[in-house]
């Protein structure tokens, strides 16, 4: 009897986690209220503000949904402070320095991210915060052997990934999830920032990601 691969909730961070997975037939906009609609709950219950974190100040202007958040709300990388408290955040299709911006003010509270396939996929910080799935209800897993893959392989980043010790590491790690069927570069790389894993040594992992895939499919 099969019993299927092991999953496991894995909830690493310090917030209330919740996303909105990407849907090709469904307006953004869309996808952008149901997530604001749950950051404004939790917001709400703790008697705070929630606020929005894109890539860039100033895409969204003219924009109904987003207004509300553009004056004193809304965090970009280059403009990462707030004028509130807040007490949910929106990530709205983040790349991973904007991802990084959302994960530091939702300290103590709620983050929530509005998937889009560029720049990434994010399931695999979704599984990595165990985040509610806010198109099912369901509390977003992940594969225990990739759990403890990725375990392995941020061990090998406490310098950043720098050649030697830690990249070679890094290397083996991935090969290896590439020989069991796990090396899937989006999975892999928005899990890290579940991680705290810097964007720039995302980048370092992203070239080995290449190189291992391009040893694997000449193989």
């Amino acid at each position: 009897m099969s019993y299927g691969v092991p999953t496991v909730a894995c909830v690493i961070s310090d917030f209330t986690a919740a996303w909105v997975p990407y849907q090709p037939f469904r307006e953004f906009a869309t996808a952008a209220a149901v997530a604001m609609r749950w950051a404004e709950g939790q917001a709400a219950q703790r008697l705070l503000s929630a606020v929005l974190v894109t890539d860039r100040k100033g895409e969204y202007h003219g924009e109904a949904l987003f207004e509300p958040y553009l004056k004193g709300r809304h965090a970009s990388p280059r403009s990462p402070r707030v004028d509130v408290c807040p007490g949910a955040v929106i990530a709205h299709a983040p790349t991973p320095e904007a991802l990084a911006v959302a994960t530091r003010l939702a300290r103590g509270n709620a983050l929530v991210v509005v998937e889009h396939p560029s720049p990434w996929r994010l399931a695999g910080w979704a599984g990595a915060v165990g985040a509610l799935d806010l198109d099912t209800g369901e509390t977003t897993v992940l594969d225990l052997r990739l759990r403890e893959c990725l375990d392995e392989l941020v061990r090998y980043g406490n310098n950043g990934y720098a050649r030697g010790y830690g990249r070679d590491g890094a290397h083996r790690v991935l090969a290896d999830m590439a020989a069991g069927g796990l090396l899937e570069r989006d999975v892999v790389l928005s899990a890290l920032s579940a991680y705290e894993v810097s964007p720039r040594a995302q980048l370092v992992i992203a070239g080995l990601i290449d190189k291992v895939t391009t040893m694997t499919t000449h193989q």
